[in-house]
This record gives structure tokens, sequence and C-alpha cells, in this order.
């Protein structure tokens, strides 16, 4: 069997050997365990759930993404190896294209879908029908992170599950810290799991945060993208400052989750082909972008929990060379993430209304107009699942424990920001793992400096008025 995975390796996929930990997560897959497998990025954890296929081959392997871009880029590498049998189903797909999908399933390998597109009745009630191979569950890290609210169809998953039979499962993400392993085993019931845990640490990236006056930032940043190495990504909290930064960068475009699918495509392609060297985006940008040279990622804002922060400096140094993770920091900047927080929840008045409406007679339709929310608002698709689900006591109890663990999490942020102690200790304790010594490694360990220019960044940077004045001479 062993000399069967490599022939199929090289036959299929064109490699000569496996990269560390794929094979034993494809054996466990072979063997027909439920799998959680957390793996770095840029590790080949797409290969551990499709290679099993060619071995086992006796059905269809389904594979539910968070993100369409995500979806075209998995796909885009299976059909370059010259793999037809391979769909997908998105918001992309006309009604009619789904359901020639759907009438033949069993001409497929590989069916790649949203947990949006797997909760549609007619579409569970086809796959129940097909023989299934495995259910896969990428980015599974966002069960725990979006599940709970924005996206309840992730929670939904362990159920959706039951009703095609309770197939094979495997969830692979790159993060994921104690709390969320468990909630993606309950969420999924995973039946006794083998587990693969790779270590959070990536050591070719250097830990750097940068402690500044508000006003400071802005020309920092400019200065900092000037002499970072670079590809380089500038992560910001909203859509308007992502806009409003790349303006102010030299050879920068935007992305965020507010353009059309068009316009996004063409940014990304641009910024894959090294056509432009730094983008400025909000989290929307990221899972699904296969890049290996980022040298940099730059946060301009605070990210709203350690998670989200790994993911995306994980997008810098995927080839193993050295690249840079900086976050600028200046007190103060936690109040654009709780004022997002706060923003994601309805509020306690509105979900008292809305419960004394209901039983008096008021159908759900007429609830937006009365709350004065939009119905296409996830805060109201939040609100319509909590009087589905919850009593009204139940339901206001449930969104203030929710707003402290997510105030919880930003705290646990803000700490990585402020510690005097090893950056990577901090957080590799966070993930559950040991200390470990490495040079270079953060700015409180020791001196960082970029390649380009040997510029030296320390941990706190003091002489913002000799920057100032480099920036705005006029010699």
């Amino acid at each position: 069997m062993r000399r069967l995975y490599e022939k199929t390796l090289k036959r299929v996929f064109g490699y000569d050997a496996f990269r560390e930990g794929q094979r034993d997560v494809i054996e466990a897959v072979a063997d027909g365990q439920d799998v959680l497998a957390i793996m770095p990025t840029g590790a080949g954890k797409s290969l551990t759930f499709q290679l099993p296929s060619y071995i086992k081959n006796d059905g269809l392997t389904i594979i539910v993404s968070p993100l369409l871009s995500l979806i075209e880029d998995q796909m885009l590498h299976i059909r370059e190896r010259g793999e037809r049998g391979v769909a997908r189903l998105t918001s992309m797909e006309t009604l009619e294209e789904k359901q020639a999908i759907l009438n033949h399933l069993k001409r497929y390998r590989f069916l790649y879908l949203s947990p949006e597109q797997l909760a549609v009745p007619h579409v569970t009630r086809a796959l129940a029908r097909t023989p299934i191979q495995m259910l896969v569950i990428d980015e599974a890290h966002c069960i725990s992170q979006w599940g709970h609210e924005f996206r309840p169809e992730y929670a939904r998953l362990g159920e959706l599950r039951k009703q095609l039979g309770s197939p094979q499962c495997m969830a692979v993400t790159a993060t994921a810290p104690e709390a969320v392993k468990k909630d993606i085993i309950e969420k999924l019931a995973l039946f006794n799991p083998a587990q693969f845990v790779h270590s959070a640490n990536r050591p070719e990236i250097r830990l750097i945060v940068e402690r500044l006056l508000g006003e400071q930032k802005l020309p920092r940043l400019i200065e900092l993208v000037r002499d970072v190495p670079k590809p380089a990504v500038v992560y910001t909290a909203t859509r308007r400052e992502a806009e409003s930064l790349a303006l102010s960068l030299d050879d920068a475009l935007f992305y965020h989750g507010g353009m059309s699918t068009e316009d996004r495509r063409l940014v990304q392609s641009q910024f894959l082909r090294d056509e432009v060297a730094v983008m400025v985006c909000t989290s929307a940008f990221g899972m699904g972008v296969n890049k290996d040279n980022v040298r940099s990622v730059i946060h301009f804002q605070l990210p709203a929990t350690l998670e989200a922060y790994m993911q995306e400096i994980g997008r810098a140094g995927r080839d193993g060379e050295a690249a840079f993770a900086v976050l600028l920091y200046a007190d103060g900047d936690e109040r654009i993430q709780q004022f997002l927080i706060d923003q994601q929840y309805p509020k306690e008045k509105d979900i008292r209304v809305a419960y004394f409406e209901r039983e008096n007679g008021t159908s759900l339709s007429h609830l937006p107009r009365l709350l004065r929310m939009n119905e296409e608002d996830p805060v109201f698709g939040l609100l319509k699942q909590m009087l589905s689900e919850r009593t009204l006591a139940g339901a206001v109890d449930w969104v203030k424990e929710r707003k402290r663990d997510r105030y919880r999490q930003l705290g646990q942020m803000i700490d990585y920001a402020l510690i005097k102690t090893c950056r990577r200790d901090y957080l590799l304790r966070y993930f559950s793992e040991q200390p470990i010594d490495q040079e270079p490694c953060c700015d409180v360990c020791g001196p960082i400096a970029f390649p380009e220019n040997e510029q030296v960044v320390s941990k706190n940077v003091t002489d913002w008025k000799h920057r100032l004045s480099r920036i705005f001479s006029f010699d």
C-alpha cells in the first residue's frame, strides 16, 4: 500500500516525495478514519484529501469551502493536472447549471461547494442519493469563527453530514487553539478522529510590533511599505480605510468584500502575477490566494483575534524564505474592533421588540421595517435564527455571552501588542505549544533587519519626529 501512495503521488500529482506530515494524514484517511488535520499554510493540505480519492476510488469527495476564491484556486490546480471530474456549486452558477451537475453527480470525483449551498434542501437530497467517499471541511476553523452567528450554516454542518448518511469526514485548517479544535470535533460529530496537529510556529516569519501615536501611523506605514521586502500585504479593518491607504501608497491596489466579483478577480490576478507590489485589504483577502513569495504582511489595524492574526501573517513566506510580520499599534486601536463587534449583534432593545412583535402575530417579513433593518443584513439573519431557536431570555444572554467572548479574544490580541517578553512564545503558548529558541525571532528578542537596506526595526519606534521630517522633507 505504501508503494501505491508514492506511485499515485507521482502519476497524478507529479511529485517525487511527500511533504512532512502528509503521508500520516493520507494513511488515516485511506483507513476510513475521521480526521482533524491542523497543518500550516503551504504544507499541502489539499493533497491529503485529494490523493485518497484515487486510492479508494469508491465515490464522490465533497469539499465544503468558505470562499469562492478558495474554490476557484483549488479547482484550477485540479484541472491543470488533467482531472476533469471536478465541479462546483456556488452563487456563480445558474439554476440550470446547478441542476445539470446534480443530475450527473456520478461523473465527478470532486465536488466543491459552500456550506450555504450544501444546506439547500434539494442539493442535500441529491447528494444523499449519491455514493459519498468523504466529506471534507476545508478551513474548518470557520466553524468556530463564523458558525455561531455570521454564517449559521457552518454550525449546521454536523446535522447536514447526518442527512448525507454520516460519511467519513475530514476537517482541515492551518491554525486552531484547543477551544476551536473541540468546537470542530463537536460540531461535525467526528467519531474518535485521528488528529494531526502540526506546530503553529512559522520560523521563517520575523515578528515585529511598533507602538506609535495615532497620528504617526500613516507616515510610518508609507515609510515601512517603501522599506520592507515585497510583495507585501497590508491588512486593515474597514473597506473605506483599505481604499484610502492604497491611494497613499506607491504601487498599491485595494481589495475588500464590497467590490464586484470581476474587480476582485482582476486585482487578485495582478497581485499574483507580481504586476503590483502591495495589496491593501480587509480580511476578505487571503484564503485561497496561492502566492508563495509574499515577503511582508503589515497590519495597520489590530486584528480581532490571535487566530485571525496567525492566519493572516501565515500568507507570508510560504516558500520558506525569510518574511516579516509587522503590527502597527496605537493606544485606542481596539475601539475599531469593539465597534465592529457591537455592530455584528442585534441590540437588546431590538431583540425584545422582535420577540414582542412575534408573540403578537407580526410576520417575519414585517420585522425589518419595524426594526429599521435591511432584510439581507446578517444581523437580521442572526435575529431570525434566535427567534426560531431561543427564548427571549436565552437570546439576550447568548448575545451578551458571545460579545464577552469576542472582547476577551480582542484582549488577547492587545496583550500580544503590549507584551515585553518574546512574542513567538506568547503565540505558541496560546496554541498550547511549548516555547522555542530561534534566531532571528521577534523585535523583543533582538533587532530585526529588513534585507533590502538593512534598516533595523526596534520594538518601540520613538524617533517619530525624525521620520516625519524625512517623509515631508523637500530637500
